[in-house]
């Protein structure tokens, strides 16, 4: 069943507008409570085919990852949160990623980023030949309350650049 954004749309609106001024109170426990969810009747599945020491693998995360030095932090005040992604290379050190999310607590990956990003363990898995290849681009979101923006802009672009680096797995690590 596909989203229907011109239903969630109108619910979602109502949503921020009674909710904003618990969210900017830091109630947020209580307004995601009121959160309209999207709930799906089936679930679009497609089982696992191939051999995975001759696929390429990216990763995924919504942990807020960012390059500190080269890319902007996500927003971490919107209600909206923030429906962009950042695109973090293979060769990235941990030392260069920052984390920009607000509703979770980071203290587990500032001591090891591979807990919510396992970039270092799939290049592992490369050089063990379990895996055929890791892609040279992966990608990170934060939190996201507007699914619309996220579907209609996000998604698509990422698919495209997916798609582009002949990605057969991507493995998604949510936070």
């Amino acid at each position: 069943m596909p989203i229907d954004l011109d239903k969630f749309k109108p619910a979602y609106e109502k949503w921020v507008e009674e909710s904003l001024p618990d969210y900017q109170a830091g109630n947020v426990k209580e307004i995601v409570k009121k959160y309209p969810l999207i709930v799906s009747e089936d679930v679009p599945w497609t089982a696992y085919t191939g051999s995975p020491s001759e696929q390429t693998f990216a990763l995924i995360t919504s942990g807020g990852l960012y390059l500190k030095d080269r890319q902007p932090p996500f927003d971490t005040v919107s209600i909206h949160g923030d429906s962009s992604f950042r695109e973090i290379p293979k060769t990235v050190r941990p030392d260069e990623l920052g984390i920009a999310h607000a509703h979770y607590d980071h203290s587990l990956a500032e001591q090891d980023i591979n807990v919510i990003f396992p970039i270092q363990r799939f290049i592992e898995l490369e050089r063990e030949n379990i895996i055929g290849r890791v892609a040279d681009t992966h990608y990170s979101f934060s939190y996201v309350n507007d699914i619309v923006r996220l579907v209609t802009e996000s998604v698509p672009k990422l698919i495209s650049r997916l798609k582009a680096a002949e990605v057969d797995v991507l493995f998604l690590v949510p936070v």
